[in-house]
C-alpha cells in the first residue's frame, strides 16, 4: 500500500504564515546603506552601454541586453537616467504567487487514488481519479497521440521543485534548471537559501509536476515525456524580484525552452496616470512603473521572436482586465481587507506577466457549484449546480486568452462569505471519494516547511490553470513540430472545448449601500459574460490536432 502525506489546512497556513509577509509598494525593494536595486530601459538593444552605467557608479547586477535592459544597483538613479539611450529607469519591485493559494481541509496519512503496484493512474482512457482537471480538458485522449517529446522543453518559472518528490521523474533536467533568486532584506530566510533550485515554498513543485510529472499512482503531469527544466525565481517566503523574473525568462530562451510557464504575477501602474484610480492617480504615485511596463513588453517580445512563448497566470484578484492588462473594474477581493477599503480597489493598474501583449493569459474555473443549505453562507449563493464557472477569484476581461480548471472551494465563493465547512470546502467529501472541488496536486515541503518527497494538496487558483494549459501546449508542439510562439498561442486559443454551464459568478459589488461593497461578490447580480474568459476551456486533445476536431 502507498503511503502519502496529504497536508491538512492548518499544516498549509502555518508554513504559509511563517513565510509570506506583506510588503506595502513603498517598501518593496532591496535597498540598503542608501543603494537599491533599478532597472535601466533603453530605446532598444543596441543602445545599451554597461561601461557608462558602471562610470557613474552603478553595479550591473544582471545583464538583460538582449532586451535593451540592464539591472542595477545604485545610490544615484538620476544619473543613470541621463545617460544616452535611456528610456527609464524603474525601481526594482516585488513579484509573487498569486494570493490565496492554498486551502486544504482533509488530512489523511494516505492519499486517494489508485494503488496498481507501481504503474501510472492515468491512461490513455481516464485520468487520475482525484484529477477531475485533467479529465475535463481531456488529457487521456491527447495520450492517444502524445505524451510529449524530449525534444520539448518547457521551463516553470516558480518557487523551485523539489527535486527528491516521487513525482519528479528523469525528463526533468536539474543541469540546466537554475536559481535567480538573491538575498535581500524582506525574507532573510532567502539569505541561506538563495542558490539552490529546491522548492522551500512548495508552490513551484505542484505547478511543475502538473506540467511534467511522472505518471504517478495518484497523478500525472500533463506532458510527462517533455523535458522540464526548473527555474527558480521566487524564493522561501513566495515572491521575488522583477530583475530576478527576467533574467529568469531571458534564461529559459537562452536553453532552448519553447514554452514558459508562470504561474506568478504582480500589479504596476503600467499606463501611467489614470484619473480616479487609488494607487494610479498622480504622476508620484505612477514612479517610473510605465518604464517598468516596457521592459516586460521588451523581453516579451524578444522571447517571441526567438523561439519562447509565455503562458501565464491571469491572477487572483477577481478584477476586469481589459486588452492592454489594464484593471477597469473597482475593487478585488478583499486584496486589503475584508470590509469597504479604498486600498481593494485596483481600478487602472496593469498586471504582469499575465496582462503583457503576446503573452498566453489564463483564467481558472471550477468544477461544479455544489448546493448548501440555508444558513451555510452569509449572502447567498450563485450558479448552483453549475459547471465550468469563473473561479469565484480569478480574474477575468478581454485579455484572457483561454480558461482551464483552477479548482474553487465547494460553493465556489469566498472563505469568507461561507459559514459552513461544507462552503469551504477543498478536498474530497470522505476519505475514500474523488469528489474535490480543489486540483490536487504535489506540493514541495510539508507542514513545517521542510522539503517533502511525497506531499500531496488540493489547491486552487490561476496558479494552477496555467500549467494545465502549459502542459497541453507541450503536447501541441510534440505533435505538431516547427510551429512558431505565434503560431503555438494560436493554436491553444483554438483548442477549446465550450463551457459546459453559462457563467453565473458576479462580479465584485459595485453598489455602496451593500454589505459586501468593495471586497465581495455582487450575489444578486448577474453572471460575468463567457465571452470574458477567453475563447473557451483548454483542450489537449484537440490541441494535439492543431486546434481542431
Amino acid at each position: 500500500m502507498f503511503r502519502h502525506r496529504l497536508l491538512t489546512s492548518s499544516a498549509v497556513l502555518a508554513v504559509l504564515a511563517s513565510a509570506v509577509i506583506t510588503v506595502p509598494a513603498s517598501a518593496a525593494s532591496q535597498s540598503s546603506g542608501g543603494e537599491d536595486n533599478y532597472l535601466v530601459v533603453y530605446g532598444d538593444s543596441s543602445q545599451v552601454q554597461r561601461g557608462a552605467v558602471e562610470a557613474r557608479g552603478g553595479h550591473v547586477t544582471a545583464d538583460l541586453s538582449k532586451a535593451g535592459v540592464l539591472a542595477v544597483r545604485t545610490s544615484n538613479p538620476a544619473a543613470l537616467k541621463a545617460l544616452p539611450g535611456v528610456t527609464g529607469v524603474a525601481r526594482d519591485r516585488v513579484v509573487s504567487v498569486p494570493h490565496d493559494q492554498v486551502q486544504v481541509v482533509k488530512a489523511t496519512d494516505e492519499g486517494g487514488g489508485n494503488d496498481n503496484g507501481g504503474n501510472g493512474c492515468a491512461s490513455t482512457k481516464v485520468a487520475c481519479p482525484l484529477q477531475w482537471d485533467l479529465a475535463r480538458i481531456h488529457v487521456a485522449q491527447a495520450w492517444q497521440q502524445t505524451q510529449g517529446s524530449r525534444s520539448v522543453k518547457v521551463a516553470v518559472l516558480d518557487t523551485g521543485l523539489t527535486s527528491g518528490h516521487e513525482e519528479v521523474g528523469a525528463n526533468y533536467d536539474s543541469a540546466q534548471s537554475v536559481s535567480f533568486v538573491q538575498p535581500n532584506t524582506i525574507c532573510p530566510a532567502d539569505t541561506t537559501t538563495f542558490s539552490s533550485t529546491q522548492d522551500y515554498f512548495g508552490h513551484g513543485t505542484w505547478t511543475a509536476t502538473h506540467v511534467a510529472g511522472v505518471n504517478g499512482a495518484l497523478m500525472t503531469g500533463i506532458a510527462p515525456r517533455s523535458t522540464l527544466v526548473n527555474v527558480r525565481v521566487l524564493g522561501v517566503c513566495g515572491f521575488g524580484f522583477d530583475s530576478w523574473v527576467l533574467q529568469g525568462m531571458l534564461y529559459g530562451n537562452q536553453i532552448g525552452a519553447q514554452i514558459e510557464s508562470m504561474s506568478l504575477g504582480g500589479f504596476m501602474c503600467g499606463h501611467g496616470v489614470v484619473q480616479g484610480s487609488f494607487y494610479c492617480g498622480n504622476a508620484t504615485d505612477v514612479g517610473q512603473d510605465p518604464a517598468l511596463w516596457q521592459v516586460y513588453k521588451n523581453v516579451v517580445n524578444y522571447l517571441l521572436a526567438h523561439g519562447t512563448l509565455v503562458i501565464a497566470a491571469a491572477g487572483n484578484d477577481h478584477a476586469q482586465l481589459d486588452r492592454t492588462g489594464q484593471v477597469v473594474s473597482h475593487g478585488t477581493l478583499a486584496d486589503a481587507s475584508t470590509s469597504a477599503n479604498p486600498a481593494n480597489d485596483y481600478f487602472g493598474l496593469t498586471e504582469a506577466p499575465g496582462g503583457v501583449p503576446g503573452v498566453v493569459a489564463v483564467a481558472a474555473l471550477n468544477r461544479v457549484s455544489a448546493a448548501g443549505a440555508a444558513g451555510e453562507t452569509l449572502y447567498g449563493q450563485y450558479g448552483v449546480g453549475r459547471k465550468d464557472q469563473l473561479s469565484y477569484f480569478s480574474n477575468y476581461g478581454e485579455r484572457i486568452d483561454v480558461s482551464a480548471p483552477g479548482g474553487a472551494r465547494n460553493f465556489n465563493v469566498p472563505a469568507f462569505d461561507c459559514v459552513s465547512a461544507n462552503c469551504r470546502r477543498a478536498g474530497t467529501s470522505t476519505p475514500t471519494a474523488t469528489d474535490n472541488s480543489e486540483d490536487f496536486g504535489a506540493w514541495g515541503v510539508d507542514g513545517t516547511g521542510a522539503l517533502c518527497n511525497d506531499c500531496y494538496i488540493f489547491v486552487q487558483g490561476t496558479s494552477m490553470a496555467t500549467p494545465q494549459v502549459a502542459g497541453t501546449a507541450a503536447l501541441a508542439l510534440a505533435s505538431n513540430r516547427g510551429l512558431s510562439p505565434r503560431d503555438l498561442a494560436g493554436v491553444l486559443r483554438r483548442s477549446v472545448s465550450e463551457f459546459v454551464n453559462s457563467d453565473a459568478t458576479p462580479a465584485i459589488e459595485d453598489d455602496p449601500s451593500k454589505p459586501t461593497w468593495n471586497y465581495s461578490m455582487d450575489y444578486d447580480a448577474r453572471g460575468i459574460s463567457n465571452r470574458l474568459l477567453g475563447g473557451g476551456v483548454i483542450d489537449a486533445a484537440r490541441a494535439v490536432s492543431g486546434g481542431g476536431d
